[in-house]
């Protein structure tokens, strides 16, 4: 039909990677759960990473990722600055503090899934 949008193949270079970077943050979740204990945001954000998972599976997705990430980074600006620029816990002294693992878990991987949601979905319109 004529104005329709049509899914790219399951094999295009765009989901590869969208799917390596959420599978690279669905490990986030059980490095964070080691290290800080079980915490709300790693155990609803693998929920929200199957759904995109299944929106994809469905012909969509990109554009799913990319706010899901962007929300995500949004959420943990806190802790991402502790981890870059602090030497505690936004949470008080006595929390755990890990600067290495929060800057992966919670900085590094959720940009490079913004960015990549957000440029897939771009280049697919």
């Amino acid at each position: 039909m004529e104005g329709t949008i049509t899914a790219p193949a399951v094999g295009t270079p765009w989901r590869r990677v969208v799917v390596a970077l959420v599978a690279a943050s669905l490990v986030c979740a059980p490095v964070s759960w080691i290290d800080n204990g079980v915490t709300p945001s790693f155990v609803v954000s693998p929920l929200v990473l199957l759904a995109g998972l299944w929106r994809m599976h469905q012909g969509g997705g990109a554009l799913y990722f990319g706010i899901a990430a962007t929300v995500f980074l949004a959420i943990h600006v806190r802790f991402t600055w502790a981890a870059l620029f602090g030497d505690e816990s936004p949470l008080g002294a006595n929390e755990p503090y890990s600067p290495a693992q929060w800057t992966a878990t919670l900085f590094v991987v959720p940009l490079s899934a913004a960015a990549r949601g957000f440029l897939a979905w771009r280049n697919a319109a």
